[in-house]
C-alpha cells in the first residue's frame, strides 16, 4: 500500500498474505450402518461399508513459495479394506458397479467414469480369491487371509484431505452382471486414414499423424470429436516414434527421406517445424521402441533400431542434440524389444531396456550422455516388453508368455506366471509403447475377442469376452478405464469402454430356492406350485433370523403360502374365493397333511 507523508508519497513494504490454517484430517473411522451385522444380498443392492482393516494414515505437509506466496499442500492418503456384505449364492460372480464416498459418486462402471487418482481392488469372495497386494505389502503375507466368502474392496492410497475425515463409503453391486464393450468412434473433420496417435491422456488430449499429406490432427478425448487438423512444412517417406512433451508443448517424432535416413523432427501442432536433429540409425534401419522424458530443462527422445542400436537426443524450445549414439550391436546384444522411462532425479534420469534375457538398467546425465548400464535380472526366455510400476519395480513379459515382477534395486524376482495372451516382438506388437500407457493397477491387452487385465501386483489376469479382435494399435488409461485404438477399415480413433450392464430382474422363486439352500435344505426338497412369476431386482437379508422367518415374511405380500408335504417344502400362491386359502406361515407335516 501507498499513503502521502509531508508531500510525498511512501510504499510500505510487500507482506505475504495471511494463508488460512490447514485443517487437520480426522482419523477416526465411521461405523458400519449396520452395526455388527453383515448383511446378506441377492440379485442387485447399494449397501454402506464397514472398515475392516486400516493402516496407519500419514498426513504429509510440504510448502514452496510462488512470488511472496507460501503454497501449503498436504495430502492424507489412506489404505483400507472394506465390507459391503456377504452373498447368499456362494461363489457367485459379482460385479461392483458404482461406488460412492460420503455420497458423491467416485466410479461408475456403466460408464466407465473413474474419480482422478482413484485406485481400489474389488472381490466378491470366490474360492480362488488371492490375498490383497496392498495389504501383504503393509503386513506380510503369513498375516493376511484372502477374506473369501464377502464382497469388499480394497481403495490404494485414497487422499482424504479434501473430505476432513476417513468416508462414508456406499457401493453398488450387481450379481452375474453383464459386462461389454463399448466402442464409439471419433467424430472427425476428415474420412482419412489416421496413421500414428499420441495420447496426452492428463490434457483429455489425442495427437493423430496422417500420411502421406503431412497433417497434425488434435483430438479431444473426452468429447470425443475432432479439434483441428494443420498440415506441416515436411516431407518424409516414413514416420515412427511420435511424442507430446509437456515440458516443451511441442511434438517429437522421427522423419525417413528418401535415402533411408532418419533424422528427428520438433514440430508445433499449429505452427509447423520448429527445429530438427541430425540422422541416426543405417540405412533403411527399422525403428523399435521410443520414449520421451521430460526434465525441467529438456525433453529427452530415447529409442533403438532393429540392428541393436541405441540413441538418445536432447531437446530444448528450438535446438534438437544427439547426446548419444551407441552404434550397431550395443554390448554386442542381438535383439533390443522394449524400453520405458524409469525414475528422473534431479541431474540424470533412468530408461529401462529388455535386451535379450536381460533387464538392463541405463543412467543418462542431465545432457543426455550414458553414466552407467547394469544388468538387473536375466532370465530364461527373451523379454518383449516392460513397464515401470510403482516404488521402483519392474514388470517384465517374455517371449513364452510368462509375466515376472522384478525389484528394480536389488534384482530379485517376487512373481513369475503365465498370462493366457504373447505380447508380439516389437516389428508386429500391436500394444502401444509403455510410455504412452497411463497404467495404476493394470495392462490391457486383447486377443481372440477377449480383453485381458493382468495385475501388476500380483501377476494375475481376468478376462472380458466380446472384444473386436486383434485391433490396429491399443493404448490404456488405468486412471479412467479407457482404450484408444482405431477403426478396423477406416483407422479412425475409436475409444473403447467395458462397462457394466445394471443386471436383469430375477424370479421371486429363484432367490427362495437360494435361500432355502443357504439355510440348508436340498433343492430336492423344495417345491413351487401354482404362478409363482414375480419378479424382483434383488434382496438384503438378515442372516440373525433363520430362512424360514425370511421365507415367511418375503412371500406374505405376494400371497404366497408356505407349507410341508411329504418332506419338502411348498411354495404356492394361495387362492380366494371357493379355492382353499392358505396362510403364509410355516406349519407341521401333521398339521397339514390332508391339505392338496
Amino acid at each position: 500500500m501507498s499513503r502521502p507523508v509531508r508531500g510525498r508519497w511512501v510504499f510500505d513494504d510487500p507482506t505475504a498474505p495471511t494463508v488460512p490454517q490447514v485443517p487437520e484430517v480426522q482419523t477416526t473411522l465411521p461405523t458400519s450402518a449396520y452395526g455388527q451385522t453383515i448383511p446378506v444380498v441377492y440379485g442387485k443392492c447399494r449397501l454402506p461399508a464397514a472398515y475392516i482393516w486400516v493402516p496407519p494414515i500419514l498426513t504429509v505437509t510440504s510448502t514452496h513459495v510462488e512470488y511472496w506466496d507460501t503454497i501449503t499442500s498436504t495430502t492424507a492418503k489412506m489404505s483400507a479394506r472394506l465390507r459391503f456384505a456377504r452373498p447368499l449364492v456362494p461363489n457367485s460372480n459379482w460385479t461392483m458397479r458404482k461406488l460412492y464416498a460420503n455420497g458423491k459418486l467416485i466410479y461408475d462402471g456403466s460408464n466407465g467414469y473413474r474419480q482422478s487418482g482413484l485406485k481400489f481392488t474389488a472381490y466378491d469372495g470366490r474360492s480362488i480369491q488371492p490375498r490383497d497386494p496392498t495389504m501383504v505389502s503393509e503386513e506380510g503375507e503369513t498375516n493376511v487371509s484372502a477374506h473369501r466368502g464377502y464382497l469388499d474392496i480394497v481403495v490404494k492410497d485414497f487422499d482424504i484431505v479434501g473430505l476432513g475425515a476417513p468416508p462414508v463409503f456406499e457401493a453398488e453391486w450387481i450379481q452375474d452382471g453383464a459386462t461389454t464393450h463399448d466402442y464409439d468412434s471419433f467424430a472427425t473433420l476428415s474420412s482419412s486414414t489416421v496413421d500414428h496417435m499420441v495420447p496426452v491422456w492428463e490434457q483429455g488430449l489425442l495427437y493423430g499423424y496422417q500420411e502421406p499429406s503431412s497433417i497434425v490432427r488434435q483430438f479431444s478425448i473426452y468429447a470425443m470429436r475432432e479439434y483441428f487438423r494443420q498440415a506441416q512444412d515436411e516431407f518424409s517417406f516414413l514416420f515412427a516414434g511420435w511424442r507430446y512433451s509437456r515440458t516443451l508443448d511441442l511434438l517429437f517424432y522421427l522423419g525417413q527421406d528418401g535415402a533411408g535416413h532418419w533424422r528427428p523432427i520438433l514440430t508445433n501442432a499449429v505452427s509447423g517445424i520448429v527445429a530438427t536433429g541430425a540422422n541416426v540409425g543405417s540405412v533403411a534401419a527399422v525403428i523399435g521402441t521410443v520414449c520421451l522424458v521430460d526434465t525441467s530443462a529438456y525433453a529427452f527422445y530415447a529409442g533403438f533400431t532393429d540392428d541393436a542400436q541405441l540413441f538418445v537426443y536432447r531437446a530444448d524450445t528450438g535446438t534438437i542434440i544427439l547426446a548419444f549414439d551407441s552404434g550397431a550391436a550395443w554390448n554386442g546384444y542381438t535383439k533390443l524389444e522394449c524400453l520405458v522411462p524409469g525414475e528422473v532425479r534431479g541431474s540424470e534420469f533412468d530408461i529401462w531396456l529388455c535386451a535379450d534375457t536381460d533387464l538392463v538398467k541405463l543412467t543418462f546425465t542431465s545432457q543426455g550422455t550414458l553414466k552407467s548400464s547394469t544388468v538387473i535380472a536375466t532370465l530364461s526366455d527373451d523379454l518383449c516388453y516392460v513397464v515401470y510400476d510403482a516404488g521402483g519395480f519392474l514388470v517384465v513379459w517374455t517371449d513364452a508368455a510368462h509375466i515376472v515382477r522384478i525389484n528394480g534395486a536389488t534384482g530379485a524376482i517376487v512373481y513369475n506366471s503365465t498370462v493366457p495372451y504373447q505380447i508380439e516382438t516389437v516389428g508386429s506388437r500391436r500394444l502401444g509403447d509403455p510410455d504412452l500407457q497411463r497404467l495404476t493397477d493394470e495392462l490391457y491387452y486383447v486377443a481372440s475377442s477377449t480383453s485381458y487385465f493382468t495385475n501388476l501386483d500380483t501377476g494375475l489376469t481376468r478376462s472380458v469376452a466380446g472384444a473386436t479382435s486383434n485391433p490396429q494399435l491399443f493404448y490404456y488409461d488405468g486412471q479412467t478405464d479407457t482404450l484408444l485404438t482405431k477403426t478396423p477399415v477406416f483407422s479412425v480413433p475409436q475409444r473403447l469402454r467395458i462397462i457394466s450392464e445394471d443386471g436383469t430382474q430375477r424370479l421371486l422363486s429363484d432367490f427362495l430356492l437360494a435361500l432355502m439352500v443357504s439355510g440348508g435344505f436340498d433343492e430336492s426338497e423344495i417345491a413351487f406350485e401354482g404362478d409363482i412369476d414375480d419378479v424382483i431386482d434383488g434382496a438384503v437379508v438378515d442372516v440373525t433370523a433363520g430362512v424360514r422367518d425370511i421365507a415367511r415374511s418375503v412371500c406374505e405380500p405376494y400371497s404366497i403360502a408356505i407349507f410341508e408335504r411329504a418332506g419338502q417344502i411348498i411354495f404356492k400362491r394361495a387362492f380366494t374365493g371357493d379355492a382353499l386359502v392358505i396362510d403364509a406361515v410355516l406349519a407341521s407335516v401333521g398339521d397339514i397333511a390332508d391339505n392338496p
